[in-house]
């Protein structure tokens, strides 16, 4: 068994690599062939004589083309990804605290599952009509507020090679149709992927929140995979720009409400109306 693990870390995101590293190496898969393929605009990283490591130029993008790009950037490289038996993305913040074995997070197949995804730890206890769904009609990524049954965070999914490939050929194809309209699904890759998943639910393993576990955050899961808070080694702000007005307090408020309230009606909209994924 040979796994390929997809790593992008371009400008100042190169900072978490280290870690990354030491920390995968020491618990992801232990004892299984592992080759990291990190995509970055870093002339060298550490570890760059590691034959296992492969670093592959990738031109930083601004925000947030920089993670809604993220299909493209595996495909640039699948040539080469394709002699893995399994391949799982990371986000560049993650480390591995705790040995995660094969039995923990390969697709099973006599279940008809060659690919995985992580439940969302800020959503796993929320009903559906309140995940953070894309719900822009115009966009490839919607769903109706009466679909879906779990949302999943986009920091840590993989499976099977030839399966793997195939989710980022889609998505990418839904991404690139959706810009040439001019629309950007709400939350980017993590939109199209929960599409994908409540289109085809029995293809996806789902690991729990513990495989996405947030720091200095408290859950009812044991953590396996730690995210790092961001702001605590790189500028966020200075990432995506401060995108978005300042919100005043009665739109806040506003907001709140429809939070609240307004997806039951909504729901109860698209049941009536029969609207499906």
């Amino acid at each position: 068994m040979h796994v390929g693990i997809l790593y992008i870390c371009t400008g100042t995101y190169t900072v978490f690599w280290p870690d990354f590293y030491r920390t995968f190496e020491q618990n992801f898969l232990p004892g299984v062939p592992k080759t990291y393929f990190v995509f970055t605009d870093a002339d060298r990283i550490d570890h760059d004589e590691d034959p296992a490591v492969h670093r592959i130029f990738q031109k930083p993008y601004a925000w947030p083309y920089s993670t809604l790009k993220r299909f493209e950037v595996f495909l640039s490289a699948q040539s080469r990804l394709r002699d893995c038996d399994y391949l799982y993305f990371a986000n560049a913040n993650l480390l591995c605290t705790a040995p995660v074995a094969p039995a923990d997070i390969l697709p099973r197949p006599e279940r008809g599952e060659d690919l995985v995804v992580t439940r969302h730890p800020g959503y796993w206890n929320v009903k559906p009509p309140f995940f953070p769904y894309d719900r822009n009609p115009k966009s490839r990524a919607c769903m109706p507020y009466n679909a879906g049954r779990v949302y999943v965070a986009g920091g840590f999914n993989g499976g099977t090679a030839p399966a793997f490939l195939e989710l980022c050929r889609t998505l990418n194809d839904r991404t690139e149709a959706d810009l040439a309209d001019g629309v950007i699904a709400r939350w980017h890759d993590e939109s199209q992927l929960n599409r994908l998943v409540a289109e085809q639910p029995g293809r996806f393993r789902l690991l729990d929140p513990g495989y996405c576990a947030p720091e200095d955050v408290d859950q009812p899961f044991e953590e396996h995979l730690l995210v790092r808070q961001k702001s605590k080694w790189i500028n966020v702000a200075a990432v995506k720009h401060n995108e978005g007005p300042r919100r005043g307090f009665v739109r806040r408020k506003w907001e709140a409400a429809c939070e609240n309230y307004l997806p039951y009606l909504l729901a109860a909209r698209d049941t009536l109306l029969r609207r499906r994924v």
